[in-house]
Formats: C-alpha cells, sequence, structure tokens
C-alpha cells in the first residue's frame, strides 16, 4: 500500500503592515512630523505605477526641523496643500519651504480641534467618524483647488497635502487621487489604513491624553483616533448615493473629466 504525503498550504491574510514592509519605501522618516509618506509604487489596473517622489501625504507639519526643512528641498516639494480649519492653521502655522506655493483648504474643517463637538449626542466613535466621513457637502469646495494643483504641477517639483493627523482628510484626498489614477480599491483602501501603521506611536500618546484628561471612554476615543476601513467605504459610498458613481462625482463637482484624467495619468503614472 503506498502513502501519499498531502502537502495543505494556508494562505494567511496578509496585513496592511507587511504589505506596506513589501512595498518601495514611502515613509520619510522626519523629526518633526508623523505619517509623511509618498504616495508613488502603487500599480494601477492596467499595470502602471504611480511615480514616486512626486506627491506626498502627511500629518501637521507646523514642527519641522531644519534637517527636514533640507529633507523636502532635496525632494522639490515646494506646493504645499493645506485641509485644515482656519483655526487650526493659525493655532500651529505650517513651516514652509523658502518660496514654498501654499494653499489653505479650509472648507468643512471648522471646529475640528473640538472633539466634544462631535461626540455629543454620539453613542460610539465609529458612529462619530461614519458620520464625518458621510458628510460630502464640502468635498467640492475642499478637493476641487486641491486636483487643479495637481494638474497644474510642474514636472521639475514635487507636492504634500495634509491635514493635523494625516487620516481623515487627508486620507480622502488620496483615496480620491489614487482613485482617479485608475489604482484598485483595495490598494487604495490599503494606503488609508495604513495610517494607523505610521501613526501607531502618535495614537498611543493621543489616547493617553484624551482618556486622562479628557476623560473620553478609551474605546471610544481609540475609535476616534484610529482609521477604520468602514469610514472611508462611508465616503464612497455617500457619493454614489449622491452622484451615482465615484467618476460622475470627480466630474460634476471637481471638474476631472476623461481629459483631466488622461493628463492626471500622463503626468503621475509610468
Amino acid at each position: 500500500m503506498k502513502i501519499y504525503s498531502i502537502l495543505i498550504i494556508v494562505l494567511l491574510p496578509v496585513t496592511v503592515e507587511a504589505q506596506q514592509r513589501q512595498m518601495p519605501k514611502r515613509e520619510l522618516e522626519l523629526e518633526g512630523v508623523v505619517n509623511f509618506r509618498d504616495l508613488g509604487g502603487y500599480t494601477t489596473t492596467d499595470y502602471r505605477r504611480v511615480v514616486m517622489g512626486r506627491v506626498y501625504r502627511s500629518g501637521d507639519i507646523s514642527q519641522l526641523t531644519d534637517a527636514d526643512m533640507e529633507a523636502l528641498k532635496r525632494r522639490k516639494i515646494y506646493t504645499v496643500i493645506d485641509f485644515r480649519g482656519e483655526d487650526e492653521a493659525a493655532a500651529s502655522p505650517d513651516r514652509l519651504p523658502a518660496g514654498a506655493d501654499y494653499l489653505l483648504l479650509p472648507a468643512g474643517s471648522a471646529n475640528m480641534a473640538d472633539w466634544q463637538t462631535f461626540i455629543n449626542g454620539r453613542s460610539s466613535g465609529k458612529e462619530v467618524m461614519i458620520a464625518f466621513y458621510s458628510d460630502v457637502s464640502a468635498f467640492k469646495e475642499r478637493y476641487r483647488p486641491f486636483f487643479r494643483k495637481l494638474l497644474m504641477l510642474p514636472d521639475t517639483s514635487s507636492v504634500v497635502f495634509h491635514c493635523s493627523a494625516g487620516k481623515d482628510r487627508t486620507g480622502i484626498a488620496a483615496a480620491l487621487f489614487l482613485y482617479a489614477l485608475d489604482v484598485p480599491m483595495e490598494t487604495i483602501m490599503n494606503d488609508y489604513l495604513a495610517s494607523n501603521y505610521y501613526r501607531r506611536a502618535e495614537n498611543e500618546k493621543i489616547l493617553d491624553e484624551m482618556v486622562n484628561e479628557q476623560g473620553i471612554d478609551r474605546k471610544m476615543a481609540t475609535e476616534l483616533v484610529e482609521v477604520n476601513s468602514l469610514y472611508l467605504e462611508a465616503t464612497f459610498n455617500a457619493l454614489k448615493k449622491r452622484y451615482g458613481s465615484i467618476d460622475l462625482f470627480l466630474y460634476r463637482e471637481l471638474g476631472i473629466d476623461e481629459a483631466a484624467k488622461f493628463r492626471l495619468r500622463d503626468k503621475f503614472l509610468r
């Protein structure tokens, strides 16, 4: 009697952290900022690749050091797009490269620094965040100028866009940008969720402050400071419900028609 051995291979899900480690290095390990990373290196559905070193996403850049400024200069980052509200930006002004083209896009960001404004009447952090992500009323004012800047970006320079944590308003901007480039939704979601990986130490500090100093329940606080696939899905679902599709939203509100998509892809894909 022959005895056959059977090899069973169990495919475990690949974590976002593992995927980020396997991808081209995209985090800029700067001294004065968290979650500063390159949006390049991702593959589109037609197997092109987003160019590295052209478009960066980040958290608050008000505390950049001199060494950080040199790092930005080496990467020719001369355009800065700030999604924070006017009060946020005034309280912590960006430290900008010399001669930088700075654009503040505060639409929909009033009172963002006040957690209690969002928490009141909500039973969970997830409820708070899903409500925030589902409100697309300010997207035209916030993201239309963003895409205009991308389309006008000189080929010899780079851009960074950011908010305070670099995860919500910035996360939505990154998702819309990658979508317009025809990057698969799974990849878009993984880039979004990677904020939990790059912000893990900073999130712990913020959690302790929210719990110990502000008296916020730790579970709720965790759901507020971390990103969750449900949040970004809420944005895309809201856009589909309101406009019929993401592409129609891009066209009607942001001015991204097929010609603009071609220009974006020609500029940022190889």
